[in-house]
């Protein structure tokens, strides 16, 4: 078998999509082959791909600058000759990437190098479409362990800004896995307490679905807390009879102090963010809100109370489980502006203006001069070099974030929030195509919205920020010139008819709770292989085979409790997603088997177990509650 036949063989096994497109690809610009000290290099589009002195030196130096652990991702950008590629696949102890978007350059090169066993290695990929590269980043990734880029000089200097581009496009990638993954840790078992608290209050508000389409063919407005917001103050005024207007939580304190009334305002906090909606008018405003929001926010007076059951939060797939609603419709992504966004799609609205979406701080403002987190500025602290976010009014600021009578209390989050602010200053492309300063979850947000847009290409999309971070696809212009325009929206009301079969819900809980409570089963059964194990290590006082017998028992009932039974019962998932991240983590960084590590595993996973059965009793008392 030829050398190009054997990689094609190897790679069929993993996408064999891309074998198949790399066995008819015709060749257009043939690499020269160079042959100089020794070593073989290519000559590609007039410039040497590896160090023309030693190109294997190159690639070990260039590995070695890696971090090299079991849970590390070598993300590669560029084959070559595969140097790089083949000095990761043989070195690698975690997970090894190779992306290589030039079909040309990866055809050529398949015939001229055997990469068979490279390929065949079950910890590497290659592919040349990076949205696949992301999801095998995704698979591996965890709030710990983010991918390595690697590449060679050449490859940058091939395409210096093709090279930025991707180097954006991974990092805002990486941000928003990151954020999904840290929402799974800190988030999953206080929205599921949420979610099951909420349920009575549920069951009277109406899915957005039901809605679908009332204003269709109509112009909405989406409004956030950004410095922009300010500058539109004057030209939405003029022109509110031309849109339907959504306001998330943080920007509604600065429309209502111009006598603004949203029809619709997006709140999905889980926390309590009431303060955002204290003296606020609210009788001619409906809430669109997540089934597991904070309850608090649900007290307020409103027009009408709807649901945005977001598909893509696993705690929303239990709820529609439950209450037995199709969720696909709903999308979001982290950022109440994205649920507002998508909101407007589903009420039918042809053109949707983003309003105050700056995602960055303009001028050395962070919000609206009248938003809840009006009192943050950016500066530029010339002794550090470096930019820096400060409270204007300490107190106030405090305040605004924290709704405690307890003024210590309130200080500490706030002075939590400033040093979180700091820690994740960030830099994105501007509108102007500059680099400003942001938050890294604001940068985060833009890769989502404008896969947004891509998704739903039926509606027009604008964006009247003008100096804030560039959104792809959304068309810049100024507020009056993308309302110049609309027709006015009229009367159109949001009264939908709709009522859950309570019923149902009831009997559907209580199937869940029993089979939550299989769980308890393994847990004891874990919980005995433990101190079986434990007696085993005071017989033995080594790793013997008994020891590492008894350890394996107790993985094995771990994994069945995590894997398994986690898939089957999503509240037990919920429970403890994210005690199982940094447990997963823990397993795969341990290179040595000893009492040592034993003992610290085996006391993680018995920690595991304690905070299932506490959080168990827990879960029951709610279950108990929201039934009676």
């Amino acid at each position: 078998m030829g050398i190009f036949e054997k990689n094609i063989k190897a790679l069929s096994l993993k996408d064999s999509s891309l074998a198949l497109r790399l066995q008819s690809y015709l060749p257009a610009d043939v690499p020269e082959l160079v042959k100089e000290n020794n070593f073989y290099n290519l000559k590609y589009k007039g410039i040497y791909l590896h160090n023309r002195e030693n190109p294997i030196l190159e690639a070990q130096s260039i590995f070695a600058g890696t971090a090299n652990e079991p849970v590390s991702i070598h993300f590669i950008y560029g084959i070559g000759l595969g140097y790089l590629f083949q000095v990761a696949s043989l070195n690698s102890k975690g997970t090894v990437i190779l992306y290589e978007p030039d079909l040309n350059l990866l055809r050529m090169v398949f015939n001229l190098v055997d990469f068979s066993n490279d390929l065949l290695r079950p910890n590497v990929f290659l592919t040349d479409d990076f949205n696949k590269a992301c999801e095998v980043i995704y698979k591996k990734s965890g709030t710990k362990n983010f991918p390595y880029m690697i590449s060679l000089p050449s490859q940058r200097e091939m395409d210096v800004t093709g090279f930025e581009l991707l180097v954006r496009k991974l990092k805002d990638t990486v941000g928003s896995y990151f954020l999904d993954l840290k929402y799974t840790k800190e988030r999953f078992y206080p929205s599921l307490r949420m979610l099951l608290y909420n349920i009575p209050e549920l069951i009277k508000e109406v899915p957005l679905v039901k809605a679908k389409d009332i204003y269709k063919g109509k112009t909405a407005v989406v409004v956030s807390a950004g410095p922009t917001l300010d500058r539109n103050i004057e030209t939405l005024k003029k022109h509110r009879d031309k849109y339907v207007l959504f306001v998330v939580g943080t920007a509604i304190k600065t429309l209502s102090k111009h006598d603004i009334t949203p029809d619709y305002i997006c709140i999905i906090e889980s926390y309590n963010s009431s303060r955002q909606l204290e003296g606020v008018n609210l009788k001619n405003t409906s809430l669109i809100t997540e089934p597991y929001s904070h309850y608090a926010i649900r007290k307020f007076p409103f027009k009408k109370i709807f649901s945005h059951i977001s598909a893509n939060s696993p705690i929303n797939h239990f709820w529609a489980e439950v209450c037995g609603e199709n969720i696909e419709e709903y999308w979001s992504k982290g950022t109440v502006s994205y649920t507002a966004l998508n909101s407007a799609r589903i009420l039918g609205c042809s053109k949707i203006i983003l309003v105050g979406q700056d995602l960055a701080y303009i001028e050395g403002q962070c919000y609206s001069k009248d938003s809840a987190y009006k009192d943050l500025i950016c500066v530029f602290n010339k002794e550090k070099n470096k930019w820096e976010i400060e409270a204007k009014d300490f107190d106030k600021f405090a305040k605004a974030i924290s709704p405690s009578e307890d003024s210590d209390i309130r200080r500490k989050a706030a002075q939590r929030r400033l040093a979180n602010l700091n820690k994740s200053l960030y830099y994105v492309k501007g509108i102007k195509g500059d680099m400003i300063p942001t938050e890294s979850v604001y940068a985060a947000f833009v890769k989502p919205l404008s896969e947004f847009v891509h998704h739903f290409k039926d509606r027009e999309y604008i964006n009247t920020s003008l100096v804030g971070a560039q959104i792809d696809g959304f068309k810049n212009m100024s507020l009056e010139e993308a309302l110049q325009d609309s027709l006015p929206v009229g009367d159109i009301r949001n009264d939908v008819d709709f009522r859950y079969d309570t019923e149902k819900i009831k009997t559907n809980l209580k199937t869940k709770f029993e089979e939550l409570k299989t769980g308890l089963k393994i847990i004891e059964e874990g919980q005995l292989l433990i101190k079986s194990m434990n007696n085993e290590i005071k017989r033995h006082r080594n790793a013997g085979e008994e020891v590492l017998k008894s350890f394996k028992k107790v993985v094995l009932n771990y994994t069945s409790l995590s894997g398994e039974f986690s898939n089957k019962s999503k509240m037990f998932d919920f429970m403890t997603a994210g005690e199982k991240i940094d447990l997963d983590y823990e397993m795969k960084m341990t290179k040595v088997l000893n009492i040592q590590s034993i003992q610290r595993i085996s006391g993680m996973i018995s920690d595991y177990y304690e905070k299932a059965v506490l959080r168990f009793a827990d879960i029951e008392k709610l279950i108990k509650r929201t039934l009676e």
